[in-house]
């Protein structure tokens, strides 16, 4: 019995200083992190953080932060951060995001995020980089706001990430349980006043290659930049508007794509007039599309069912065979 109790002393001691180690490795990495950005000329404001949750997890509390990213001007500010993990694994680690607003803005975009009850677990890898091999975020009521008003809402959320057969390949999927649009967005498609408020499902499956894997050196250096995206499926229902995404495209060094995505629309003349209402398709080609439209949806049986192509070649983007103009670039702040 003596010999059973000292054991289990012996544990609880070399645990209590494994605990201490760690809590205390785990504060001077934050600082010196800080440190390293605050040399690279970023802003890195944090309050004292405060490790606690002895004996089973690290709970490391950030109180207010504020990063900002000389290079491309994005800027994070919030309030009561909290990050945990096991004693066991400091590698997975859960962020719990604060019910307060996290600031986000770059030099053309400034937004709010608020979301209740909402967390980040990630799993790392067990290496020297720490390769992110999972990400799942889930989280209750959310919406996003911009200073012109609220951009979108949504009862709930949930995301995963996970790492794929190469280390540069991540799936992604994600789910939003009646997404709100809000009026920035409807005045913006000039939405008639009996258009339904809220998405009827908004999913999407979609499996993107890197040229780098997403690990602890993502924040410090270059961010990966995708070259290749899959979409294995993306569907939006939204009142009568039904559209089904499904296509891959890769993307050059200069973020420019080429492929294609086949798309499915459902009741598509509701489509169409968004697109003429927005300007999404150029005034001068509104006749000219309509026609061919109409005209590749009655080559099926049914024509309210329209399939067309989003392609992108030689630096452009075509719908069908109608120009768009200029491919956007695919290129990560």
């Amino acid at each position: 019995m003596r010999r059973l109790v000292w054991i289990f002393s012996m544990i609880a001691v070399l645990w209590t200083v494994w605990w201490l180690l760690a809590a205390g490795a785990l504060e001077t990495g934050l600082n010196k992190w800080l440190d390293d950005r605050r040399a690279a000329g970023w802003q890195a404001d944090v309050d004292a953080p405060n490790v606690s949750g002895f004996p089973g997890k690290f709970d490391l509390g950030l109180g207010t932060l504020a990063l900002q990213d000389p290079e491309t001007g994005l800027t994070v500010t919030t309030d009561g951060l909290r990050v945990t993990a096991p004693s066991y694994w400091p590698g997975q680690v859960t962020v719990h995001l604060p019910q307060s607003p996290i600031n986000i803005s770059t030099p053309d975009i400034a937004l709010a995020l608020t979301a209740k009850q909402a967390q980040a677990t990630m799993r790392l890898r067990p290496t020297p980089d720490l390769q992110l091999d999972h990400l799942t975020a889930t989280g209750g009521p959310w919406q996003i706001d911009l200073p012109q008003g609220k951009l979108l809402a949504a009862k709930d959320f949930r995301a995963e990430m996970a790492q794929g057969d190469r280390p540069d390949i991540y799936r992604i999927q994600m789910e939003a349980s009646q997404p709100v649009p809000g009026e920035l967005i409807r005045t913006a498609l000039a939405l008639p006043l009996d258009w339904p408020r809220a998405f009827d499902v908004l999913v999407a499956d979609i499996t993107v290659t890197l040229d780098a894997p997403l690990d602890r050196f993502t924040l410090e250096n270059r961010r990966p930049h995708p070259r290749a995206i899959q979409l294995d499926r993306v569907t939006l229902v939204w009142g009568p508007l039904t559209l089904d995404m499904q296509g891959r495209v890769s993307i050059d060094s200069t973020g420019i794509p080429d492929g294609q995505f086949d798309l499915l629309f459902e009741n598509w003349r509701e489509g169409f007039e968004l697109a003429k209402n927005t300007g999404a398709l150029p005034a001068k080609l509104h006749t000219q599309a309509e026609i061919m439209l109409n005209a590749l949806a009655n080559l099926g049986d049914d024509p309210e069912r329209l399939e067309l192509k989003l392609r992108f070649a030689q630096g452009q983007a075509f719908l069908g065979s109608i120009p768009l103009g200029p491919a956007p670039r695919l290129v990560l702040p």
